[in-house]
């Protein structure tokens, strides 16, 4: 089973708008991840986004990226643990080694805490990108600007998921072997696979005259209901998380002593994150039970 997610089409607004709304809503939840370390804030934007991966059908593709920065985010709390000594709660008194002594305080924990927050936020908003904005479409954004970076883009893309299964098939059938070769060996086989693939679409593209193309003009069209509900719900996101920056809303102060501020405009910010998760996609005719591979 992949372990990277990939795009597939849904029939859900997030699926159905343009891309670029699709970028600014995923977008909106990245930027709550990168502007605040508060706990309650944080917590909210995961449970946005949980509850918009469930409507747009991604929530295996939600799981996924999940699974991957997992290890980065536990990383993190055992890093901040055992070198940051500042807090004034220790909860653990551990020996020395190399001259340092090892005690663990509860503000280091709950700082390591937060920052693997952030690292599952925005991990979150790029496989929710990931899996509901068509990619194809987003290199069609790009074609305005260069033609020939789309193209590329849009191989690279492609070859991807392709050279991911190669690896897959690969290991399948050194299993078969009496004497299974070694990731490494294996790693070597697909690159040098790649190569060749990449020599192959090279030649298929110079023989189609790819490099003389010229993109044609796009035909615009109007805005659906869902490009409007999804721009919405992301300006109001971006906006209420900017004016709360500004206004000192979602303090975090770990050391020397834990201070989290919880007050109306954390619990506010919150709710109208975890709300933009879901109202876009009221009264939408989606496909909720769609299993995910």
């Amino acid at each position: 089973m992949s372990v990277i997610p990939t795009y597939r089409r849904r029939p859900t607004p997030l699926h159905a708008a343009r891309a670029g709304i699709g970028i600014c809503y995923c977008a909106a939840f990245l930027a709550v991840g990168v502007l605040y370390s508060n706990p309650l804030v944080l917590g909210g934007a995961l449970a946005g986004l949980v509850l918009a991966a469930a409507f747009a059908g991604a929530s295996a593709e939600l799981r996924r990226g999940a699974r991957l920065a997992l290890p980065v985010a536990v990383l993190l709390i055992v890093i901040n643990a055992l070198v940051y000594r500042e807090g004034n709660t220790v909860i653990f008194r551990g020996g020395e080694v190399l001259g340092r002594r090892l005690d663990v305080t509860l503000e280091a924990v709950v700082a390591g805490a937060g920052a693997a927050m952030r690292v599952l936020v925005v991990a979150g908003a790029f496989a929710l990108y990931t899996a509901a904005v068509d990619p194809d479409a987003v290199l069609g954004l790009l074609r305005r600007v260069s033609y020939r970076s789309a193209l590329t883009g849009s191989l690279a893309t492609r070859l991807i998921p392709v050279l991911q299964r190669d690896a897959e098939r690969m290991i399948e059938a050194s299993r078969c072997r009496p004497r299974p070769p070694r990731r490494g060996r294996v790693v070597l086989a697909v690159l040098a696979r790649s190569l060749d693939r990449a020599t192959d679409v090279a030649a298929a593209l110079e023989v189609r005259g790819y490099a003389r193309a010229r993109p044609a003009r796009a035909r615009r069209r109007p805005w659906s209901r869902h490009d409007t509900a999804l721009a919405a719900a992301a300006l109001s996101v971006v906006g209420a998380a900017v004016a709360g920056k500004v206004a000192g809303a979602g303090g975090f102060e770990a050391y020397p002593s834990l201070a989290v501020a919880h007050g109306p405009r954390e619990l506010g910010l919150a709710l109208l994150v975890v709300a933009a998760g879901a109202l876009p996609f009221a009264g939408a005719r989606a496909r909720l039970g769609v299993a995910n591979a």
